[in-house]
């Protein structure tokens, strides 16, 4: 019988659900495209961390990642040896587990055997029955509303009318006043522009 093999699951990160066999002595993890394993996430260092296979089994050490490298919650602060159902965490947001494949699972598992990701073996989902969509509420119809019930809204309105040109007209006289005062004080000032331009003495 041909012995246990072992392999990673992503769990959270990116491509939640890939496999990756584990079939080489060293296994690099990182967001860099050289390594064995490659997990593109901003918070995963280029190299991140190493899986050497032993013969007490896979050992789990940090490469001196910048958001460190975790086990069933814990940070990593020396090598450590996983065992089956670990997860194993590369910062705070991709964690993976590290599973045994027993050669009866094995036999079910259909994909490349050299540490690339391989959809995990999924049963067919029943097709999803979604609840038929709510139809929106329709936009309220027009009011037509009796001469009585629209008096007040024409009020209202004139009232706003009669304040804008009240305010218009205090405006105006503002601005007239300022063009006599400083007519009267200060005509420099004021044709000063006309001088520039070359209009009036």
């Amino acid at each position: 019988m041909s012995p246990a093999t072992f392999r990673l699951i992503v769990r959270t990160g990116p491509n939640p659900g890939m496999i990756f066999d584990l079939t080489k002595d060293v296994t690099i993890l990182g967001r860099d495209v050289t390594n064995d394993i490659v997990l593109g996430d901003a918070e995963v260092s280029r190299q991140h961390s190493r899986l050497t296979r032993t013969p007490g089994g896979y050992v789990l050490e940090d490469l001196g990642s910048t958001n460190g490298t975790f086990v069933n919650g814990e940070r990593l602060l020396a090598p450590r040896v996983l065992s089956a159902g670990d997860l194993m965490g590369l910062s705070e947001k991709v964690t993976l587990s590290f599973d045994v494949v027993t050669p009866e699972a094995a036999a079910t598992v259909m994909g490349p055997a050299y540490g690339r990701a391989a959809p995990p073996p999924t049963a067919p989902e029943p097709p999803m029955v979604r609840p038929s969509a709510r139809q929106a509420p329709p936009p309220p119809s027009p009011a037509y509303a009796s001469p009585s019930q629209a008096a007040p809204a024409q009020g209202g309105g004139s009232r706003r009318w009669l304040l804008a040109g009240c305010g218009c007209i205090l405006l105006l006289g503002a601005c007239v006043a300022l063009v006599w005062f400083l007519d009267r004080y200060y005509p420099d000032i004021l044709y000063a522009p006309l001088r520039i331009l070359g209009i009036g003495g």
